[in-house]
C-alpha cells in the first residue's frame, strides 16, 4: 500500500505542469496562421509568417519586443520596425504607430513576420519570446513553445507571361503590402490565400516617368500589359473558371459589378498543378478564359488574357499558388520560377486604387529557381 501511495504521487508530480516562473503571466493568447515554409527570394532564403495574439482579460498589454530564433539567424523586432509588422483587429488601414503595440481588453492583433536566413537552409522550427507590458508598467517575458517549420521545397514553375513585367506586391514585409496582409475568414478560419500573389503589369518611361499607360487613363487599352497572353505555369487540370464579366473603368475607383467572395478574381482559371497546389490566374480580359472545368492543360500553354475584371484598378494579371481552389480562402503557399532575370526590389505603390508610381528600377541579373523581390522587373523568355 505505501509503494503504491508512493508511485501514485510520483506520477502526480509528473503530470502536474511547471509552475510559471512568471506570478502574473500575461493573459495572451498566441497561435500562428500557418505553419511557415520556406522561400528563396532574391537569392536568399525567407520565412513568411503570421503570429496571432488575442488578449483576454480586461486588461491592456503593449507589446514590447518580439524575438525569434532558427538556426543561426537571431531576430528582435521593436519600435518602430514592431509598429509597421502589426494590424489590430478591426482596424486595417490605420498607420503604423506606437498604438499598433497596444492589445487592448478583449482584442488581439496579427504580426507579420519576415526572417531573412541568408543563404542558409531553413531549421525545423523556429523559437519566438515575446517582451510586454502591463498596465501597471511591469515587464514580462514570453517564451512560445517551438514553432514547426515546413520542410517541402517550394513548387518550381514555368512563366505565366512573356517578356519585361513588374512583379507588383510580391511578397513583402511592408505596412502596404496589401497581398500579404489580405486575412480574411472563411467557415471559422483566418486565411492569407494571397501571401505570395503577385501583381503582374508592364511599364514603360514616358517624359522620364516610369508609368504603366499611355494614352487616356480611363480605357483598358491605353495599359501596356492589357490583351497579353497568359501562360500555363505548369501541367495541370482545371478545376475552377469564370468568363463574361464586365471589365472596370481603370483607376475609377468603382467596380463594373459588386464584388464579394464569389467575383473576386473576375474572369479567370484555378488549374491543379500537383496534389493540393493550385495555381490561380484571375481579372483576365472577357471572351478570352481558354479553357472550361476538367480540361488538361500543359506549360506554356495559353490559358487567356490580361484584363481588368473583378476587384482589380487597372488591367493586370493577379496569380497566386494556394492549398485550396479559391481566390480569397486557403493557405497561399511559396512558389519560384524556373528562370528568368530580376532586378532587386523596388519602391513602389502597386495597390494603389489610382495611379500607381515607381522608384528607380535597377540592373537585372540571371536567376534560377527564384522568387521576385518586391515589385522587381522581371523578365521571362
Amino acid at each position: 500500500m505505501a509503494l503504491a501511495r508512493l508511485l501514485a504521487l510520483v506520477l502526480l508530480v509528473v503530470a502536474m505542469p511547471a509552475l510559471a516562473a512568471d506570478p502574473h503571466p500575461p493573459q495572451l493568447a498566441v497561435s500562428f496562421l500557418a505553419e511557415p515554409a520556406p522561400i528563396v527570394q532574391d537569392g536568399s532564403t525567407r520565412l513568411v509568417y503570421e503570429m496571432q495574439i488575442v488578449n483576454y482579460i480586461k486588461s491592456a498589454y503593449v507589446l514590447d519586443a518580439v524575438e525569434a530564433k532558427t538556426g543561426e539567424t537571431a531576430a528582435t523586432f521593436r519600435g518602430p520596425a514592431l509598429e509597421g509588422m502589426i494590424r489590430r483587429f478591426g482596424l486595417q488601414g490605420e498607420p503604423a504607430g506606437a498604438t499598433n503595440r497596444t492589445i487592448e481588453p478583449g482584442r488581439g492583433a496579427i504580426v507579420f513576420l519576415m526572417l531573412d536566413l541568408g543563404k542558409a537552409q531553413a531549421p525545423p522550427t523556429i523559437a519566438h519570446s515575446l517582451s510586454v507590458l502591463d498596465d501597471k508598467g511591469e515587464a514580462h517575458e514570453m517564451p512560445l513553445a517551438p514553432l514547426a517549420v515546413s520542410s517541402e521545397r517550394p513548387i518550381v514553375v514555368g512563366a505565366p507571361l512573356r517578356g519585361q513585367w513588374i512583379a507588383g506586391d510580391s511578397v513583402s514585409n511592408a505596412p502596404d503590402a496589401a497581398h500579404r496582409r489580405a486575412v480574411l475568414i472563411l467557415n471559422g478560419r483566418p486565411y492569407i490565400s494571397q501571401r505570395f500573389a503577385i501583381d503582374w503589369v508592364q511599364v514603360q518611361t514616358i517624359g522620364g516617368v516610369t508609368t504603366t499607360w499611355k494614352g487616356p487613363e480611363d480605357k483598358n487599352e491605353s495599359y501596356f500589359c492589357y490583351d497579353q497572353p497568359i501562360y500555363s505555369v505548369a501541367d495541370g487540370k482545371v478545376v475552377a473558371m469564370s468568363d463574361g464579366a464586365p471589365e472596370n473603368v481603370p483607376h475609377s475607383q468603382t467596380f463594373a459589378v459588386p464584388i464579394d467572395f464569389n467575383n473576386a478574381a473576375g474572369n479567370h482559371l484555378v488549374v491543379e498543378i500537383a496534389p493540393r497546389r493550385y495555381a490561380l490566374y484571375a481579372h483576365m480580359r472577357p471572351g478570352t478564359v481558354a479553357a472550361k472545368v476538367g480540361d488538361t492543360v500543359r506549360a506554356g500553354q495559353i490559358l487567356g488574357h490580361v484584363g481588368n475584371s473583378g476587384s482589380s484598378a487597372e488591367p493586370h494579371l493577379h496569380m497566386h499558388i494556394d492549398e485550396e481552389p479559391s481566390f480569397l480562402a486557403g493557405n497561399g503557399l511559396p512558389y519560384e520560377f524556373a528562370s528568368g532575370e530580376e532586378s532587386g526590389p523596388v519602391e513602389a505603390n502597386v495597390s494603389s486604387p489610382t495611379a500607381v508610381s515607381f522608384g528607380p528600377i535597377g540592373a537585372q541579373h540571371p536567376f534560377t529557381d527564384d522568387y521576385p523581390a518586391a515589385n522587381a522587373l522581371v523578365t521571362f523568355r
